[in-house]
């Protein structure tokens, strides 16, 4: 069956350094400019922070600073090659990351090696 035509998108394939979700969490010294931080960018890194840890994804979280879309942030960006996310709040990570955990294949792989008795025994 050709790709194009599957009833799911595949996941895509890591980058041989991994992904990176980048969270702007840059402020403008002018009070009257839109920015990322003004927009509580800094509450949703945190969001997304935890929300990473606690499902044991694969990805990594950066906080960046500007990355040219201070007027629809906060801006978040997977790297490399994603698209913008613009706007998304902390109530919008659980769906942010349902999508990215299906899109990449983001779990971790479950091991219990260590857990297994030693050779012989």
């Amino acid at each position: 069956m050709p790709q194009d035509n599957l009833p799911f998108t595949p996941p895509v394939p890591p980058p041989a350094a991994g992904w990176t979700i980048m969270i702007c969490i840059n402020r403008r010294l002018r009070s009257d400019l839109a920015s990322c931080a003004a927009r509580s960018s800094e509450d949703l890194a945190k969001a997304i922070e935890a929300e990473v840890q606690a499902r044991g994804l694969d990805i990594r979280v950066e906080r960046t600073v500007c990355m040219g879309r201070c007027d629809f942030g906060p801006t978040v960006r997977v790297a490399p090659g994603g698209a913008f996310h613009l706007g998304l709040a902390p109530d919008d990570v659980g769906r942010f990351l349902d999508d990215l955990e299906l899109k990449l294949s983001l779990k971790k792989e479950t091991n219990k090696i260590n857990e297994l008795p030693p050779p012989g025994t």
